[in-house]
């Protein structure tokens, strides 16, 4: 998926959600603190790793932080405040088999929804260890530098407490080379805010 695509992508998302009029109790609580906190919550997560292109390993760990949201200011709209004040995440995809891994580094933004359901998408960069030549059971993914990206679906479970659905894909978008299957991963995180 190329950059226009996620600005396009981006752009529907708000127009979709800034037209809509649901209110305050209906949605999550957008997350606009007043002090900002660059250790604000911790997931963990179990993923099913690359099934498109096997690696014959199967599951990956998942280790993430996210700060509270930066706050570049507010708006009646939760899902206009929500784009406005993204939440910065790092975090590692690790293979339990030995296979390919990464980690990453980029934003977060969280989209309130129904009640306590949320949308959730993360953009940014990531390093991996994948080899830059065939390997058996391995993705040769063109280069180590690569494009992240993730979107999911979550539950609040309490107010400290969530989980998350989610598919995320890295590649170079053609960036290295012309050697680009990228990888894609399905799972769940659970998370705990502090």
């Amino acid at each position: 998926m190329d950059c226009r695509t996620w600005i396009y992508s981006a752009a529907l998302l708000v127009a979709v959600f800034g037209a809509s009029e649901a209110s305050a109790e209906d949605a999550v609580a957008p997350q606009t603190p007043a002090s900002f906190s660059p250790f604000d919550e911790l997931r963990l997560g179990v993923f099913a790793h690359n099934p498109i292109n096997d690696e014959n390993a199967p599951v990956d760990a998942s280790f993430e932080i996210l700060t509270s949201p930066i706050s570049f200011g507010s708006n009646a709209n939760p899902w206009i405040s929500a784009f406005i004040n993204p939440r910065l995440d790092v975090g590692a995809m690790m293979n339990t088999g030995g296979r390919d891994s990464y980690g990453f580094a980029g934003l977060d933004w969280r989209f309130p929804l129904i009640d306590k359901l949320f949308f959730e998408g993360e953009f940014g960069g990531a390093v991996n260890n994948a080899p830059t030549r065939h390997e058996v059971d391995r993705v040769d993914l063109g280069c180590h530098e690569t494009f992240r990206e993730s979107g999911g679906f979550g539950y609040q479970i309490t107010s400290n407490i969530d989980v998350v659905a989610s598919v995320e894909h890295v590649s170079h978008a053609d960036l290295c080379g012309h050697t680009n299957p990228g990888l894609t991963n399905f799972g769940l995180r659970l998370g705990y805010k502090f």
